[in-house]
């Protein structure tokens, strides 16, 4: 049944499947056609070929204008016009063609392959390659120059290795598109990589570029620190010593996110004190807390594991949106609260503010989500907590606060891995 092209003075037409569309999609998917054979092939058709007793079997798929021969055995697989193709006729059959005698049958006893055109084919037996859609992209085959007959169990073996021909198929298919993922992985690398290390070269121009002013409050505040009027006034050395611990803490918060983006975006997790964290916090917002006239309380809060610098910006925040967003008509209170289980810590920060509608809650998590454009902001803070939560593969909950308000609840792992993330 070699299948090279020939030339006839006669066109013939072959019938096509009314799903054709959706097969030649299916067909395509599969990307079988054009590239070296699959290397499970041949040993089928050599197994259907033992078990039907014949001397020739071969894997044909049927394109939209030919038969491509995928793996034969018994001779030189090839490609031949889809008009001349018995397994383009037997593939709109609803079922396993058995042909005892092909110059017999009306459907064949005129194709190049049986007249000897092409070949002599006597005995022909195709069953379908289906997809698990249920379109059919070719058969397996079997054939002799010879009448033949298949028992019961020949025809239930040829039908169970087209389906073994459609796992190898499945398989190549598969391993295109884990290929593809991989190639669009690296592509995605080699992306961020050179995102990073613009994020890097922009933290060190923009940490240079707050570094100098800073140095310069740094140095004016430590010479007010030494002036007798200041230490002879308790109130006044105590603003200082404030302003003096805050431009510090600032200093060394240039530094972790230099740090930070230097690494590639990479937090630096280790244990750390929630409740030093969340001092620092209040002393740096402490003059944005008495303009509000708010209270603050603090409950017991837990060790945990993380990033400090991150879980400081995170917890800024909080806070900070909860001053911000107060409502005006009544006292705020900031409550923050800490828990622990097994399966690792909670914290909470829960205020007396306008509150966030429930329709509303997920998309303030989204950058540069504003829902109140009366009160200043970038729409960035949430968004920000957002990032550091999935680089600590920890939760973030937003609840209303009883009696009105809003509660931001973050549960941290205790075995937290490690994803980059970058500060907004």
């Amino acid at each position: 049944m070699t299948s090279t092209s020939h030339t006839s003075t006669k066109t013939r037409a072959f019938p096509v499947p009314a799903d054709e569309q959706e097969r030649l999609r299916s067909l395509a998917d599969y990307g079988i056609l054009g590239v070296p054979p699959l290397p499970d092939l041949p040993s089928v058709v050599e197994l259907a070929a033992y078990i039907c007793g014949v001397p020739n079997a071969v894997v044909n798929i049927i394109s939209a204008t030919q038969q491509h021969q995928m793996a034969a055995y018994g001779f030189e697989p090839g490609v031949c016009d889809r008009e001349d193709s018995m397994c383009a006729i037997s593939i709109v059959e609803p079922e396993t063609v058995v042909v005892r005698d092909a110059t017999l049958d009306p459907r064949f006893n005129r194709n190049p392959f049986v007249t000897g055109e092409i070949d002599d084919v006597r005995f022909y037996a195709s069953a379908h390659l289906r997809d698990r859609d249920g379109h059919v992209l070719g058969s397996l085959c079997v054939f002799d120059q010879q009448p033949h007959e298949l028992t019961a169990q020949q025809r239930e073996g040829l039908e169970k290795l087209a389906r073994m021909v459609m796992d190898v198929m499945d398989l190549h298919r598969h391993g295109q598109m884990l290929e593809r993922a991989l190639n669009t992985v690296q592509r995605t690398t080699r992306e961020l990589q050179r995102s990073n290390a613009s994020l890097q070269h922009f933290a060190g121009q923009v940490s240079h570029d707050l570094k100098n002013p800073l140095t310069g409050v740094l140095g004016f505040v430590a010479m007010l620190a030494e002036i007798d009027a200041v230490l002879e006034d308790a109130t006044a050395k105590r603003c200082v010593d404030k302003a003096l611990s805050s431009a510090t803490r600032m200093w060394r918060m240039i530094e972790d996110v230099l740090s930070h983006a230097s690494l590639g975006g990479r937090p630096s997790f280790a244990q750390v004190d929630l409740g030093a964290v969340v001092q620092q916090v209040l002393d740096d917002v402490g003059a944005a807390i008495s303009a509000a006239q708010a209270t603050v309380d603090t409950g017991p809060l837990p060790m945990v594991y993380g990033d400090a610098t991150q879980l400081r910006v995170l917890v800024q925040n909080l806070v900070s949106n909860s001053l911000k967003f107060r409502d005006r008509g009544r006292a705020c209170h900031i409550s923050i609260t800490g828990s622990e289980d097994p399966d690792g810590w909670t914290f909470a920060v829960a205020d007396s503010g306008i509150g966030i509608a429930e329709e509303d809650r997920p998309r303030v998590l989204e950058m540069f989500t504003r829902l109140r454009t009366d009160v200043e902001g970038s729409g960035i803070g949430l968004a920000t907590c957002q990032r550091i939560v999935e680089a600590h593969d920890a939760r973030l909950v937003i609840d209303g606060t009883p009696g009105g308000g809003t509660t931001v609840r973050i549960t941290l792992p205790r075995n937290a891995l490690p994803f980059p993330v970058l500060l907004s």
